[in-house]
Order: C-alpha cells, then sequence, then structure tokens
C-alpha cells in the first residue's frame, strides 16, 4: 500500500488512480476559496480508480455568514456531483457542537460536520463507451 499526501490542486496527477481519495476539512479553510467546490470534488474524483471511494468530511453552515460560502456545504449539495459513475455510499452529518476556545478562535464557538462517501462504479454500458 501507497499513501499519497499531496495539494492534489496543484498536484501533476499522479499517473496511478487510487484505490480512496479522502479530505478532512480542506473545503472550508479561507485559503481554499479561491477553488470552486466543485473543482475540488472533479480533482479528486479523476482520481478515483473504478471501484475505488472518494471520502470527504467538511464543516456545514452553522452562521448566516457559513450559508453565503458554497464551501460549507452538506451531503445534499454533494450528492449532485455524483451522477452517473458514481454510488453514494454514506452521507452523515452531526449536531451542532460548541468547540472550546483555542488557537485562532478565542471564543468558544458552533461547529457541524458532515460526512460523504461514495464508490467510482462506472456502469457497463458507459465504461463500453469510453473503451471503444
Amino acid at each position: 500500500m501507497q499513501v499519497v499526501e499531496e495539494d492534489f490542486l496543484q498536484a501533476e496527477p499522479l499517473g496511478v488512480l487510487c484505490d480512496a481519495v479522502w479530505t478532512s476539512c480542506s473545503w472550508h479553510y479561507s485559503a481554499n476559496h479561491h477553488s470552486p467546490l466543485a473543482e475540488f470534488v472533479t480533482r479528486m474524483q479523476e482520481m478515483v480508480r473504478p471501484g475505488g471511494l472518494f471520502g470527504a468530511e467538511f464543516m456545514m453552515p452553522v452562521t448566516q455568514r457559513h450559508y453565503l460560502i458554497e464551501h460549507y456545504t452538506s451531503p445534499e449539495k454533494l450528492r449532485r456531483h455524483f451522477i452517473g459513475d458514481w454510488d453514494v455510499l454514506l452521507t452523515l452529518r452531526s449536531n451542532e457542537f460548541t468547540e472550546r476556545a483555542h488557537v485562532g478562535r478565542l471564543h468558544d464557538h458552533t461547529h457541524r460536520m458532515g460526512l460523504f462517501l461514495a464508490a467510482h462504479t462506472p456502469n457497463s454500458a458507459h465504461q463500453q463507451e469510453k473503451d471503444s
């Protein structure tokens, strides 16, 4: 097994497809807002081999400010990126919870987390079309 830790938005394609591609809370960081959320999803999907898994843990909107930023998303909004060659296996969301103050956030604050897992399952007709 080989684990690749890479900035997939900046890196050249790996040249191989991965069994699993995972991101944990990377979308909501303001440093990543220069790329649309769809670009994150598409680049990750392009790295997953047929039969492989796409996984994401992400922050969901809680405050009005978050609802205005597409990078704070929901499982329902992510589903629209997984039509055709994808089978959504799992979507979860936490209740709102309070995190204590920490470095960078000097006050207690509220979060809500989402989890999304999908399998790359190209149907045979689509795969035959690609192979022709």
